[in-house]
């Protein structure tokens, strides 16, 4: 099979690899759709501090059941699903409590010991596959990883009827979480962002107010939109080096609450007395786990099933396989490309 073989530093050649049979309790997926996420980015772009074999990346796909492992009975040959990313311990307290998400052992589909959905064909442990609704095209499927961050962040930092909620970011995680914002009954749901194209995407087809943080003051427009008050909610989904937490805090209201839910590579600074005398709660969300018993993967499933969920607008660059390495550049090159969420397929 064609696979893309990642080796660091900018460095994807793509190459015929044999195709991988399921062990016990794993199934094979024929994979259809894998969207490309800023974790991938991240190890597409850095330089390793010395050279490691290739491996086989991509944790957002969505495919086929095409063979099944032994003592497998959940699915049949030909079953449409998508693939959750985390395989936790299942065994530590905060697994068995529905934190798998923290778990001290977590592990990635698509992670260094783990080959992803940059293929024609993956194995995984079949309780990480989910049915995949017939209405759910394979291409929406592929951003069902990236709803789940959103379902988990509005669960850490619900969103209640006529909250004025900001969302800093302009990316997938940002986009879907205005989303989910939307849904929830947010009265006003701006996003801070650049470039310009994601934020016009955000206007016409998602309703959202945007503000472009390299033309306009973001603090001062935030203060106009939301009539001086300032947002009652403000998720960060930016990450990286930017000092995000800074931003939130002053555009918040008073007893605001802030999610920060971008991964930082650096630390955060903000002026702490003036938090504390706006009475803020700031919470931290990272991935996704189980609400009331169910896993938010699947509840990511079912928001997209019912159509209250849009993945449609989020999708702006769709590359074969074959050009793994141009879908690298439109998803690390927003900039240049406007891309939102790009996607592969075999």
């Amino acid at each position: 099979m064609k696979a893309a073989l990642f080796y660091g530093g900018n460095d994807i050649r793509l190459k015929t690899v044999p195709i991988p049979e399921p062990e016990r309790g794993h199934v094979q997926v024929r994979v259809q759709a894998t969207g490309i996420c800023g974790g991938d980015i991240s190890g597409y772009k850095a330089q390793p501090v010395r050279p490691h074999s290739a491996r086989m990346a991509g944790h957002e796909p969505t495919g086929i059941i095409s063979a099944l492992g032994e003592g497998v009975s959940k699915f049949e040959i030909g079953d449409r699903v998508a693939i959750e990313p985390t395989v936790p311990c299942n065994e530590c307290p905060q697994c068995m409590n529905g934190n798998y998400n923290i778990c001290p052992k977590l592990q990635h589909v698509g992670g260094m010991k783990r080959g992803g959905g940059f293929a024609e064909y993956m194995t995984t442990p079949v309780d990480n596959a989910y049915f995949l609704p017939p209405n759910v095209s394979f291409e929406a499927g592929a951003l069902v990883e990236v709803y789940a961050v959103a379902v988990h962040a509005l669960a850490r930092t619900p969103v209640q009827p006529g909250d004025k909620v900001v969302v800093i970011g302009s990316g997938p995680v940002g986009m879907t979480i205005a989303q989910m914002a939307d849904v929830a009954g947010a009265q006003s749901v701006i996003i801070l962002g650049k470039p310009d194209q994601p934020l016009k995407i955000a206007q016409e087809m998602m309703s959202c107010q945007t503000i472009n943080v390299d033309q306009e003051d973001p603090a001062e427009n935030v203060k106009k939109i939301t009539g001086g008050t300032g947002a009652t909610v403000v998720f960060e989904a930016v990450g990286g080096r930017a000092n995000t937490l800074e931003q939130a805090t002053e555009i918040a209201a008073k007893r605001g609450r802030i999610c920060m839910v971008g991964g930082h590579s650096a630390p955060l600074s903000f002026h702490e007395g003036y938090a504390r005398s706006k009475e803020l709660t700031i919470s931290w969300s990272f991935c996704y786990g189980r609400r009331d018993g169910e896993k938010e993967f699947q509840l990511a499933i079912d928001l997209l099933a019912t159509g209250k969920l849009n993945p449609d607008p989020l999708i702006t660059h769709q590359y074969p396989l074959d050009n793994v390495l141009q879908a690298f550049e439109a998803a690390a090159g927003r900039e240049v490309y406007g891309s939102i969420k790009v996607l592969v397929l075999p």
